[in-house]
């Protein structure tokens, strides 16, 4: 009599567990929502998203394909998919959304929204001109987590037009956007991006000329580390005008640990951006770094740059380019020019190494101050070329050792 009654008790308290439990949620299948990849959902979804804000509850979303036919609509609420198994890039164990309007974004996130655990993904019929994000940003306080966005013409784009501070993205993986991955501009409060990867990997092969990874406009103390970019047209972008976007002005902010490849440029800096970027490796087609702007301020430490068929370092104008402790190289014999091509601006260039099949380092008529100090030059041409004033240009103490490029090293560098 005492185990039953035991038993009894026990399966009480489980029954009030799970009562409590799925008090905390609201499911989507509750709501009609049948996951079987071809009923419409839509309405279950929003009957969801209304019955999570009222009772102040997230919304969750179990494993299975979703058909969407208008944008879902997030404001002071989480969406929500399981606990995450394993990367989301790697295996298919997320819930699949299938956005079926072009009109629209899948989702829109307004203050205080929050998207988790969720697959969005879209199906061509061919292949698109133009096109929504997947995800649009509208509001101050937005999270993004373990998503995976599939094949969307933009990615993750703020609006352009709203205060979008305190934005906190982490662990996305988004595959072939066909414009932008990942756009962030408006934010007058310190974001947060980790751990975001844009590949553009198919379905359909396309050329370089084309393609944003990450592009960044107004932004106060940005902070982007681990994210990745595999062959866009340019990884990273900074920009003081994005077209469509009425938020305009410049950047301020980090990359740590970052880095490209198989892009044609690594990071372009367009306009008034001040921007120290530490570590990573940016293996690209063409410029590593370009800087073009009167009022750039950038700052490189310990960071690779590579380049094929363009220079890895082009200052075009800059109010301020230092590079210390960095690797700059451009080795590809099928290519002539330098490792590094001072434009114009001013540049601190020390601590460094530049290796070239080419000359070391370029400098134009319009290089208003250049200080080269302290690197070892490994070059096939010869070690700096700069015009016949000296004013504002000091090259002193560095150390030029014989050019030997490892076996294959132009070609190794064709690869993704």
């Amino acid at each position: 009599m005492e185990f039953l009654r035991v038993l009894f008790c026990l399966m009480l308290t489980a029954g009030s567990i799970q009562v409590a439990f799925s008090a905390s949620k609201i499911d989507v299948r509750d709501c009609g929502a049948r996951g079987d990849g071809k009923a419409d959902d839509t309405e279950a979804f929003e009957t969801a998203v209304r019955q999570g804000r009222a009772r102040r509850v997230p919304v969750f979303v179990p494993r299975g394909t979703y058909r969407l036919r208008r944008p879902i609509v997030l404001e002071d609420q989480a969406l929500t998919g399981p606990d995450a198994g394993a990367w989301c890039a790697d295996a298919d164990a997320l819930p699949v959304l299938l956005p079926q309007h072009r009109d629209a974004p899948g989702f829109i996130l307004r203050a205080g929204a929050s998207l988790q655990g969720i697959c969005i993904r879209y199906a061509w019929k061919q292949e698109p001109e133009s096109g929504p994000p997947a995800v649009r940003i509208q509001g101050i306080g937005v999270y993004l987590s373990r998503l995976k966005l599939m094949y969307p013409w933009d990615g993750i784009l703020a609006d352009g037009v709203s205060n979008v501070g305190r934005l906190n993205m982490e662990h996305i993986f988004i595959v072939s956007p066909r414009n932008i991955g990942v756009r962030v501009t408006g934010t007058w409060d310190a974001p947060t991006l980790r751990n975001i990867e844009v590949w553009n990997a198919g379905p359909v092969p396309r050329p370089l000329s084309r393609g944003i990874g990450f592009d960044l406009g107004k932004n106060d103390l940005i902070r982007l580390s681990d994210c990745f970019v595999f062959a866009m047209q340019t990884g990273f972008l900074l920009r003081d005008t994005i077209p469509g976007c009425r938020v305009t002005g410049g950047t301020w902010g980090v990359l740590n640990g970052c880095a490209t490849d198989f892009c044609s440029v690594g990071i372009a800096v367009q306009g008034e951006h001040t921007v120290s970027i530490s570590g990573g490796t940016f293996w690209n087609h063409h410029q590593g770094l370009i800087v073009d702007g009167s009022r750039a301020r950038v700052r490189l430490s310990g960071v690779e740059l590579k380049s094929n068929g363009a220079p890895a370092v082009e200052v075009r104008q800059a109010d301020q380019v230092v590079l210390s402790g960095c690797s700059l190289l451009r080795t590809m014999e099928a290519h002539a020019g330098p490792a590094v091509h001072l434009r114009g601006g001013r540049t601190t260039l020390q601590g460094c190494h530049l290796q070239s099949i080419g000359d070391g380092i370029v400098m134009g008529a319009e290089v208003l101050s250049a200080l080269v100090q302290g690197n070892t030059l490994q070059v096939g041409g010869r070690t700096v070329v700069r015009p016949d004033r000296t004013e504002g240009i000091r090259v002193a103490e560095n150390l030029e050792v014989a050019f030997a490029p490892p076996a294959g090293a132009g070609q190794e560098a064709q690869k993704p």
